[in-house]
């Protein structure tokens, strides 16, 4: 079976349903998208630290209902997941409040004798995992560190797959921000960037701009998201373009980046070409839509993998 290995954070999600009402869920970016990849039959290990108390065992209780292997630092630190109140609007777009500046997984990703060791036990893992949510958390010391590592785990035959998810109150400022991604990127073999982003940070202004950045660059696959409009696909040096089809009466737009890049990177595992894993995660991240919370629940992913199933069987006959 194929693994992959994921770092990141997760957290207490408290999404609104009425003004002083609150219902209590599991989420982070990468948690999403290796629940949605752990829903798609594939092997997934979750380097974070959750910390201690009712908070740490509700999330390790949640991973293992999700086949999501957690893996934790043994020293426990005297701290506490971070949490994070999520609200919508009419159209279904979300902002948020953070509480996670003093949060286990960031405490982690900041002591190298602790990190370090856990991602010496997933350097034999097919793919690696993380986004820029997890590159920020992460101070300017160890991310050298970290980029050494990535050199190591590609030259034994890994594959890193990483997404910029920019959230700018998480970095000192857009610099910083850039910065940092781009001295990551020469170290990615897939790239799931939002057209956005790379607006933002490396000020492209059209899919072409991205391409010619990025063919500088040579990473082997891109997949550009625009929101419900289309996405745009860079491999084996062409740019191609694939149309979404807007979903109707969107409920919550959280999550939906994070189980588009799951639906992504399980059907890439699967065999499907980029094209076909494109229109396969664009249908993910439709059904997340329609749901409040960041993650799909079981039963939504156990009609998922039949899909894809469906979608393997009729491309191998």
């Amino acid at each position: 079976m194929t693994n992959i290995a994921i770092l990141g954070e997760v957290m207490l999600e408290f999404s609104s349903t009425s003004e002083r009402n609150y219902v209590l869920g599991i989420s982070g970016d990468t948690y999403n998208t290796a629940c949605t990849l752990a829903g798609l039959n594939i092997s997934v290990t979750y380097i974070t630290s959750l910390g201690e108390g009712q908070p740490a065992a509700i999330i390790r209780q949640d991973a293992q209902q999700r086949n999501v292997q957690i893996l934790e630092p043994n020293s426990a630190f005297n701290k506490s997941a971070g949490l994070y109140i999520v609200y919508n609007d009419k159209d279904g777009e979300r902002s948020f409040n953070y509480w996670r500046d003093d949060s286990a997984a960031k405490a982690l990703f900041n002591n190298q004798d602790l990190l370090l060791p856990l991602l010496n036990q997933v350097k034999n893992h097919d793919y690696l995992y993380f986004s820029g949510i997890t590159l920020a958390l992460i101070n300017t010391s160890n991310a050298s560190i970290f980029i050494r590592f990535l050199e190591h785990y590609r030259q034994l035959g890994g594959k890193v797959i990483f997404d910029p998810n920019y959230r700018p109150s998480l970095w000192l400022n857009q610099a910083a921000a850039t910065q940092a991604i781009k001295g990551i990127l020469p170290h990615v073999d897939i790239y799931l960037p939002g057209y956005e982003e790379e607006e933002i940070l490396f000020a492209c202004t059209s899919s072409k701009d991205i391409f010619e950045r990025l063919l500088a660059i040579d990473i082997s696959e891109t997949v550009i998201k625009n929101g419900s409009r289309n996405c745009s696909i860079i491999y084996n040096h062409c740019l191609t373009t694939v149309s979404i089809t807007p979903s109707k009466n969107v409920i919550d737009t959280t999550g939906a980046g994070d189980t588009f890049n799951g639906g992504y990177i399980g059907a890439r595992l699967a065999g499907l070409t980029p094209y076909d894993a494109v229109n396969f995660a664009a249908k993910a991240a439709s059904q997340i839509l329609l749901i409040k919370g960041g993650g799909l629940s079981t039963p939504h992913l156990s009609k998922l993998n039949k899909h894809l199933q469906i979608i393997q069987q009729q491309q191998s006959n």
